[in-house]
């Protein structure tokens, strides 16, 4: 994983879920390495680019996407 990687959440926490995070969302890697095998990332939502968190998350909880793939896009509100 690297700077600005788009990854997605595949592993539920306590701490992801208090912070309004869940399975499936998306977001940005915004550390330039990891601490403690944890990265720093933003989550946003999608359509308006409000964010939700930025927490750190276990490199083992996130999966590196190069693009949202289209079926994973929600439909809009």
């Amino acid at each position: 994983m690297k700077y600005l990687n788009l990854v997605e959440l595949i592993k539920e926490k306590p701490s992801y879920t208090k912070a309004g995070v869940k399975v499936g969302d998306f977001g940005a890697i915004m550390s330039e390495k990891p601490i403690n095998e944890k990265w720093q990332v933003v989550f946003s939502e999608f359509y308006t680019g409000k964010d939700i968190a930025d927490i750190m998350v276990a490199e083992d909880d996130l999966k590196v996407h190069n693009s949202v793939p289209k079926d994973r896009y929600p439909e809009k509100k």
